[in-house]
């Protein structure tokens, strides 16, 4: 059993989203918004253990592997595919976040959640998604959501209550949706639907690195701000182990 201190990693098992238009597309997570926090903070000493809503292992978004959406750059394309092929032993064994052992839960320092079209389908739909949230926010467990990763923040738990609820956001802002092939035929645009559930947004220029934070929840724009999110968030989780006076929480 996984009881050291770690991060866990929430991804989407989502593996269809309806469109507007009734149109079911393909769907995930965002590549490089699960491979450069997975990297980074296993460069920084910390385990990650993948969990997603339902248990059901998370499939990559074809999308997010397509030359077209990486400024043109097919090397990078296949630099990412070739990195989720040699991750698929982790990706197919994750844990079901309605059945988290309670000793991981104990033993989890922080949450990370990247993005990916999968996430507008099944994170606000989750009941487990949102009491991880309420617990995270209760215990002051630093919380870090990535571009879509921010809709779990619409999951609603018992009575009614979202997690983090008046706190200052970043996300995948609707003038960037919009230009994407998908214009026009977006189920919702998170950066609204994140207003009208009682955030408040704070965003940058289109497609360039953003994110910040409020208090213990930290949230980045796009995939291009996946590297400063995940550094600011290894910082946080590193002022709180420091405070807490011994290596990572022990």
């Amino acid at each position: 059993m996984h009881t050291q201190p770690y991060v866990l990693m929430l991804l989407s098992s989502s593996q269809q989203l309806r469109l507007r238009s009734g149109v079911l597309l393909e769907c995930g997570f965002w590549a490089e918004e699960f491979l450069i926090p997975w990297h980074i903070l296993r460069e920084s000493g910390w385990p990650v253990l993948i969990a997603t809503p339902d248990g059901r292992p998370p499939q990559v978004d074809p999308g997010s592997l397509q030359a077209d959406n990486l400024a043109g750059d097919e090397r990078r394309a296949q630099r990412l595919s070739a990195e989720i092929r040699s991750l698929q032993a982790v990706l197919s064994s994750v844990q079901d976040l309605r059945r988290l052992n309670p000793d991981l839960l104990q033993a989890m320092r922080g949450l990370f959640i990247p993005g990916g079209n999968g996430p507008l389908q099944d994170f606000p739909k989750s009941a487990a998604v949102a009491h991880l949230l309420c617990h995270c926010e209760g215990q002051g467990t630093p919380v870090a959501s990535l571009c879509h990763g921010g809709a779990a923040l619409l999951a609603v738990a018992s009575g009614g209550r979202r997690a983090f609820c008046g706190y200052t956001v970043s996300c995948f802002r609707k003038a960037e949706e919009e230009d994407t092939p998908l214009a026009g035929d977006w189920p919702y645009h998170l950066e609204e639907r994140l207003r009208e559930c009682g955030y408040k947004t704070d965003l940058g220029p289109p497609w360039s690195p953003h994110w910040t934070q409020d208090r213990r929840l930290l949230s980045g724009q796009n995939p291009a701000s996946a590297a400063a999110l995940t550094r600011a968030f290894v910082a946080q989780l590193e002022v709180l182990r420091q405070h807490k006076g011994s290596r990572h929480g022990r």
